[in-house]
């Protein structure tokens, strides 16, 4: 069922539609709040208040747009505004706050997504992941970036690139 649908039938009434709503775009939401702000906990406050947004305005999404990119675009604003936020309390303390320096455990990233979080940049670290981890096409990623397709397939092969040298000097 899409997006759109699920909507629909939250507004009527059907609640459980939400969770649907959820499981379909958790991943989403979840790398594009950590490509933005670097932190576990972070992006997990992100996550909370972005379906909490989408519960308050629910009711004003246009049906038949792009749902996928509607949640999408709440999250990064919400991950945006909180970096703004915590920027000026950021303790620059490896030791206390590893994931200034794009370090997380393991069991929570695993080994290449931290890899990935340390060597790119924000754009193609949420461009790898939406391809990669949720599956994406690169033209449903354009639109819910709203980024031109050709700007999306250049980043993510660049992206491929420069994880592809940092393994072989690992190696």
């Amino acid at each position: 069922m899409t997006l759109d649908k699920l909507i629909n039938k939250f507004i009527n009434g059907d609640a459980s539609a939400f969770d649907k709503i959820y499981k379909l775009t958790q991943k989403s939401v979840y790398y594009v709040a950590i490509s933005i702000l670097h932190d576990v906990s972070l992006a997990e406050d992100v996550m909370q208040s972005t379906y909490m947004s989408v519960l308050k305005n629910i009711h004003s999404y246009a049906l038949g747009t792009n749902a996928g990119a509607w949640i999408i675009k709440i999250a990064k604003n919400e991950a945006i505004n909180l970096k703004k936020l915590t920027m000026k309390e950021q303790n620059f303390d490896e030791a206390i706050n590893p994931a200034v320096f794009g370090v997380c455990e393991l069991e929570t990233c695993g080994k290449l997504t931290d890899l990935a979080k340390r060597l790119l940049p924000e754009d193609e670290f949420t461009i790898l992941m939406l391809i990669i981890v949720c599956g994406y096409k690169r033209k449903e990623i354009a639109k819910m970036l709203d980024m031109p397709l050709s700007t999306i397939t250049w980043k993510y092969q660049n992206a491929l690139s420069k994880m592809r040298k940092a393994l072989e000097k690992e190696e």
